[in-house]
């Protein structure tokens, strides 16, 4: 039988990266010409969206480690990569995300739509508040940041349990944030929450008439947050 975590993993995924280029397109639309992608792992995005691509320089921001893997097997597979793919190598917990941009092509001057998929739960409270503050020192007004969360424990049912699987494969569960008080915690940061997706949004707007069995996670939300 799967675990819990094995249950909801992929339809979250599927979810929450469906958002966050839906909102994407819809942004470039609008003149947006910076895409950074936050903790992108083995993200595809350059190679499967042309479309998109074409219109928008693409900032691939992750640990040094994990994006020194990525581009050794882009390599060993051949795929060329696209001249307006750029790859930035931070960790999170000992730099600045801000500092790490400024050392590239990257425009400060120019509107920018960050995705932060799968990374906040997995850091500490400062260090998400740290990176989010780095988004609207180096981010124009109208910039935007998307972002998955996870709800309080005793928010939900089975969350103890998610997050026991999760700590026996290594990513325990470090912060989680209170949907009632975000807004107020990220308009200290110079951002406005624009958009709070709750599991039942998300179950509606992507799985409601799916007969795969997939279902939105009671456990995640989708936040939309706009510098000001």
């Amino acid at each position: 039988m799967p675990s819990l975590l094995q249950a909801m993993g992929l339809p979250h995924v599927l979810s929450r990266s469906r958002y966050t280029e839906d909102n994407l397109d819809q942004a470039v639309k609008q003149g947006m010409e910076q895409y950074v992608i936050l903790g992108a792992g083995m993200d595809t995005f350059a190679f499967r969206r042309p479309d998109l691509l074409s219109q928008v320089q693409v900032f691939e921001v992750d640990h040094p480690a994990t994006q020194a893997f990525k581009l050794n097997r882009l390599a060993e597979l051949g795929w060329e990569i696209p001249s307006n793919l750029h790859f930035v190598p931070v960790d999170f917990t000992q730099e600045s995300l801000a500092d790490a941009l400024k050392g590239t092509s990257y425009d400060l001057q120019t509107k920018s739509f960050f995705s932060w998929l799968g990374v906040t739960m997995y850091l500490t409270r400062n260090e998400v508040f740290a990176t989010l503050r780095s988004i609207t020192d180096i981010a124009p007004v109208g910039s935007a940041v998307i972002f998955d969360y996870f709800v309080p424990e005793e928010a939900t049912p089975h969350m103890k349990e998610m997050q026991e699987d999760l700590r026996k494969i290594g990513e325990p569960i470090k912060t989680t944030f209170d949907p009632s008080t975000l807004a107020f915690e990220l308009e200290s940061l110079g951002l406005r929450l624009h958009e709070n997706l709750s599991p039942s949004d998300i179950q509606e707007r992507y799985f409601q008439s799916q007969t795969d069995g997939y279902y939105a996670s009671k456990h995640v939300r989708f936040g939309w947050a706009v510098v000001e």
